[in-house]
């Protein structure tokens, strides 16, 4: 059911503090509970019949069967994501493969994100097939992930800046967030915005457009018939 206009204190601290409430339901053992996101991630949590204390977490029964993964799936609305083909081509990223290319992939990548590089290193065969691979750098892993993408973003030779790695970032940087040129420190944090607004918390999170032209996403490195079959699919 959709949340109401008003929550119990306990929920609404939580509120105050970045969640984002999106639905409500009866939980097993005369609980209330609610699902919504905070930060981009999914969090489910549980009032507890007195009306004043909030536990978040997972729910599990007596067979070990985690519930809160039913109620997310459940109840958690998809995130809208219309228009979003326009938001992330006004991104600040990096492109790969040709420039004219009849099919386009978005990646959200961090420079201390192994997992990044393995998708990029994944990618590379597919970039000769007419596919452009865009990679919107964002900071979210470590304090350097934001001097490392405002590098690369900054680079004369940003796919070549796209190795990751240490030496190829000014040091000094490293010091303070403020160190990094105001233009590249704002394209970052925009760009980690961008991500809480698509509710997506992992890097490399891949959005692409399937055979019918509607946005699809994966969040986490993608297996390899999925990269040959949905991502990276040959264009038509």
């Amino acid at each position: 059911m959709a949340v109401s206009a008003s929550y119990p204190d306990a929920v609404q601290v939580l509120i105050d503090e970045g969640l984002k409430v999106e639905a409500s339901f009866e939980a097993p053992g005369g609980l209330k509970g609610f699902v919504g996101r905070r930060n981009g991630h999914p969090v489910s949590l549980y009032l507890m019949p007195d009306g004043e204390h909030v536990i978040i977490g997972k729910m599990v029964d007596g067979f070990g069967q985690d519930l809160s993964a039913n109620h997310l799936r459940n109840w958690l609305p998809k995130p809208d994501l219309t228009g979003a083909w326009e938001t992330l081509a006004d991104a600040a990223w990096v492109s790969e493969g040709p420039s004219d290319a009849r099919r386009i992939v978005y990646v959200f990548s961090d420079p201390n994100c192994g997992y990044c590089v393995a998708f990029r290193e994944k990618a590379q065969p597919f970039l000769e097939r007419g596919i452009e691979l865009r990679h919107i750098m964002v900071g979210i892993i470590q304090p350097s992930s934001l001097a490392k993408a405002a590098s690369v973003l900054g680079a004369e030779n940003p796919v070549q800046k796209l190795e990751f790695h240490d030496s190829q970032f000014p040091r000094d940087w490293l010091e303070s967030e403020e160190n990094v040129p105001k233009d590249l420190r704002e394209k970052v944090q925009s760009n980690n915005q961008l991500m809480e607004t698509l509710s997506v918390a992992a890097t490399p999170s891949v959005f692409y457009k399937d055979p019918d032209g509607e946005i699809r996403k994966i969040v986490g490195l993608p297996d390899d018939s999925a990269l040959s079959e949905a991502v990276f699919r040959y264009p038509e």
